[in-house]
């Protein structure tokens, strides 16, 4: 009896550790009669559904798995817009975003989300990772004289 229930435990154990390991929103490649497109529309539906569920990390491994670069920036701001990560996580945003226009949105809105807690040395981190030279001046200037 003993065996039996130790058994039981093993595979249960085992079919949670299957689903967690295959990540969230996850749509098979492998034997799918979707196309690149319509996996990404899933796997976006799914993230959309299930944010108030998730964590930042979470909400970045599905952008990863998206097929189509495009469609991983658009998942990458949803972490940023919906899921309101930390100051930590929100620069861990900027710095995934595979795009420079949408990296400096994403930094300018973490400037601009933790404005009355940031401090300068922060912010100067974050405006000197702009992609843009232009946008670094403006958010050099903005750490110098916006921060309440």
């Amino acid at each position: 009896m003993h065996k039996l229930m130790l058994a039981v435990l093993i595979l249960c154990t085992f079919s949670v550790t299957t689903v967690h390991a295959q990540g969230l929103c996850h749509i098979p490649v492998k034997n799918s009669r979707l196309a690149m497109d319509q996996r990404d529309d899933q796997r976006m539906k799914c993230l959309k559904h299930k944010k108030g569920q998730i964590n930042v990390t979470q909400c970045l491994n599905v952008a990863k798995s998206m097929e189509y670069s495009t469609n991983a920036e658009d998942a990458r701001l949803v972490c940023l817009y919906d899921l309101r990560p930390t100051l930590k996580e929100c620069f861990a945003i900027s710095k995934s975003m595979e795009y420079p226009d949408s990296g400096d949105e994403a930094r300018w809105e973490c400037l601009r989300r933790f404005n009355k807690t940031i401090t300068v040395k922060q912010c100067k981190k974050i405006a000197d990772s702009m992609s843009y030279p232009a946008n670094a001046d403006r958010a050099i200037q903005y750490c110098s004289s916006e921060l309440q």
